[in-house]
């Protein structure tokens, strides 16, 4: 990823990287759902229900294989509060003050924000999104052949 001071291109980037992250954890309910079943209209769900729903069926599962996984679905709820934080805000901008993001929600304060840290959210994301796979799908697949195959 090319990082400039453009804060409309980090906060593309943070865009562009959270929607793979959602889409992998899209894929990993799809395969839970193969031993655990999901709640109807659940692939419409938002991306913090999904998350639950997920730890939930590896909690039932009991396989002490998918704790990581467990601690990277925490992670990510972590991460698309910050992203949701970004992208529900409002960002102002003016030529010479920095650009500041004035959040949705009540009790949160506004804040001065610059590219670098949204970038560093970006590749947040897509390590995680990465690990994911690299370190749970063969992991995932062994907890579930142990269930299916019962």
């Amino acid at each position: 990823m090319n990082r400039d001071n453009d804060v409309i291109r980090a906060v593309g980037y943070v865009t562009i990287q959270a929607s793979h992250l959602e889409g992998v954890i899209e894929e990993i309910a799809e395969w839970l759902g193969a031993a655990v079943q999901r709640p109807q209209h659940h692939e419409t769900a938002r991306i913090s229900e999904k998350i639950k729903w997920c730890k939930s069926a590896i909690r039932q599962l009991n396989s002490a294989e998918l704790t990581n996984l467990v601690r990277s679905l925490d992670k990510a709820e972590n991460l698309f509060i910050k992203r949701n934080e970004l992208v529900h805000g409002r960002i102002y901008f003016d030529d010479e003050l920095p650009e500041i993001l004035v959040p949705t929600k009540a009790g949160k304060r506004e804040k001065y924000i610059a590219a670098p840290e949204l970038y560093d959210l970006a590749e947040s994301i897509y390590n995680l999104h990465i690990r994911i796979l690299s370190e749970n799908s063969f992991k995932l697949v062994a907890a579930l052949s142990k269930v299916i195959e019962a």
